[in-house]
């Protein structure tokens, strides 16, 4: 059994799926998240996952840029729920000082075709408070594993290369044109980097925000974690 077949295996333990959202609790039981270092799609430039989230209130979302159809709606809904929830929490309302920190990050899972330029041009149709990473393989399953994303590849393993290797079969072309199956949660992830809550597309926009502002409020006690500076 290689890679790809584990990985499909661990889908349903790995990603939270919509149906379970319906009865969830607003406090996660499980903390996802961990140390990753991508490129940024606006400057190329390494990030990790420390500089990104720090003091932001982030919509985290995996896919890739030449997804057909859900990744781009997936992109559109992000942009709408930033765009209400500046109506809702923008300048007249007390919790204006959190929404300023809001963004959104699209992590590119398709280490093969997507580069820092290729996924700029598809986070830029977008809110430009969407950022885009992208990294090599190691880079992109780091990150994927941290946050129990499951994703496809048409790329073999080393264990495969080896087998293929050993029987003298060429390397197979890939088709330009394939489609990679992925989680499709949207994390929310809070000025300490901690994961808050996460959504799916499915749940609307009204109910989204609304959760987004709960957090903001702080109403569940989630604390930020991080260490006060000694002076």
């Amino acid at each position: 059994m290689n890679w790809y077949e584990n990985r499909k295996l661990e889908k349903l333990e790995l990603a939270p799926d919509f149906q379970s959202m319906q009865s969830v609790s607003l406090k996660p039981k499980t903390q996802l998240g961990g140390p990753f270092r991508l490129r940024e799609s606006r400057t190329g430039k390494y990030i990790t996952n420390d500089e990104l989230f720090q003091d932001k209130w982030t919509l985290l979302y995996f896919g890739f840029s030449k997804c057909a159809e859900i990744c781009p709606s997936t992109l559109k809904f992000i942009s709408e729920v930033m765009r209400v929830c500046d109506a809702k929490y923008g300048p007249d309302s007390e919790l204006a000082a959190e929404e300023r920190k809001l963004q959104a990050v699209f992590l590119s899972i398709d280490f093969i075709r997507d580069n820092p330029e290729v996924v700029e041009q598809l986070v830029r149709k977008y809110d430009p408070r969407v950022r885009g990473l992208c990294g090599t393989r190691e880079e992109v399953d780091a990150a994927a594993r941290a946050w129990r994303v499951y994703y496809s590849s048409v790329d073999e393993t080393s264990e495969e290369r080896d087998a293929r290797e050993a029987a003298g079969v060429a390397v197979p072309e890939i088709d330009d044109t394939y489609q990679l199956d992925h989680s499709s949660a949207i994390y929310l992830v809070g000025p300490d980097g901690k994961m808050k809550d996460f959504f799916f597309k499915e749940m609307g926009v009204e109910d989204i925000v609304s959760r987004v502002g709960i957090h903001y409020s702080d109403i569940y006690g989630f604390s930020d974690t991080r260490q006060t500076p000694r002076k």
